[in-house]
């Protein structure tokens, strides 16, 4: 039973109700003097509101995805977790990056049953040869990618990239509603045909990784800014130049989408950050990132790298909410430091608390953002 799932919820729920009416049943029996009742009574006051917190946690957790399974918790917590080795970083390796692609049905706008009308969500299964990292992604594909006219055409490419740690990889289509938000604004003729690659973060469950290229461990930057887009270009037609692809995110997302921007400005013309931070938040779940190293810290700092290094030739959506976003102070100081040809451009909503609620308002002007911003071929 999944940590975010509604049976574990239900079930909570339930054994909260019976422990609830239980205690109502039985407190009249333990009411005898003695210290054999008085612990009894203790007992089932503490087991009810043990419950009671658990139901109310599970409820919070699944609404602001501080944990999405129960290997995620297990490494916030301490728990034991799998650690795998991980190869060396081949920066040199040929473009052969394998891919699996499957079309996935029921999903996306009218179920992707015409795609010339609806457009297709299909799966992709990635194994990246330079860093062996692998990864899902649900890519959507336009109606027009489907017409007969456009059969040699290359379409701009947005990924996006979730939030720690992210339920599970359906997060854009579920929640985020991203190839339904599309597919409305296409059909208004309000953006151009573009292609969405939906993904989360995590590559290692319980790992926090900041998409960081982690000594001795996964080499999450390479993964998203080489191995991921060249996945997705041997699988589809896409723009071949950086003016046609842009990557965004929130949260976590957010600060990894503006990081891999700017270190990979070659491959990424555009980001946007939704409610992302702009250096690493360091915790348990992020272990030992940086080996140490004060100079790998200081490089993944993008304040910093503002303020000592050239600028990337990148534009930016910064977005983000003054009152209620805890994101927001660092994202102002990261945006006084912008300076040609950094372009940044500021969306900001009055107030919005870091949750997906506030997430969702963002995804709208982003893609139209994203759409005004990148060129097809």
């Amino acid at each position: 039973m999944g940590l975010t799932s509604g049976g574990l919820i239900a079930l909570l729920s339930v054994l909260t109700i019976v422990a609830l009416a239980g205690t109502v049943w039985v407190w009249p029996r333990l009411t005898t003097g003695g210290i054999r009742f008085l612990a009894l009574r203790a007992g089932v006051l503490l087991g009810g509101q043990t419950l009671i917190v658990l139901l109310l946690l599970v409820i919070v957790n699944a609404y602001y995805q501080f944990y999405g399974n129960w290997n995620d918790l297990m490494g916030a917590a301490g728990g034991k977790t799998t650690i795998h080795q991980h190869p060396q970083t081949r920066p040199n390796a040929a473009a052969t990056t394998q891919v699996t692609r499957t079309i996935t049905a029921k999903l996306g706008p009218g179920h992707g049953e015409r795609p010339s009308r609806d457009g297709q969500l299909q799966h992709l299964e990635i194994h990246g040869v330079r860093t062996g990292l692998s990864g899902d992604a649900y890519v959507y594909l336009p109606p027009q990618y489907f017409k007969k006219d456009a059969a040699t055409k290359r379409f701009p490419v947005v990924m996006l990239i979730a939030g720690y740690p992210s339920v599970d990889h359906l997060t854009w289509i579920d929640k985020g509603h991203v190839p339904d938000e599309a597919a409305k604004q296409l059909n208004a003729g309000q953006i151009q045909p573009m292609i969405y690659v939906m993904m989360r973060p995590t590559v290692e469950p319980g790992w926090d990784t900041e998409c960081a290229d982690v000594p001795g461990g996964p080499k999450v930057e390479t993964f998203f800014a080489q191995d991921v887009p060249e996945a997705v270009q041997s699988a589809y037609r896409t723009a071949q130049t950086r003016k046609g692809w842009g990557i965004a995110g929130y949260s976590t997302g957010g600060y990894c989408a503006t990081k891999i921007a700017m270190l990979h400005s070659d491959r990424f013309s555009a980001a946007a950050s939704m409610a992302g931070h702009f250096n690493a938040i360091l915790d348990r779940t992020t272990r030992n990132l940086y080996d140490g190293s004060a100079d790998l810290r200081r490089d993944n700092n993008l304040t910093w790298r503002l303020k000592n290094l050239p600028q990337p030739p990148i534009s930016l959506l910064v977005a983000s909410a003054s009152i209620g976003e805890k994101t927001y102070p660092s994202a102002v100081q990261f945006m006084k430091q912008a300076r040609p040809p950094l372009i940044v451009d500021e969306k900001l909503l009055p107030t919005g608390g870091h949750n997906f609620k506030t997430f969702r308002k963002y995804i709208p002007p982003v893609i139209h953002w994203m759409s005004t911003h990148l060129q097809g071929e």
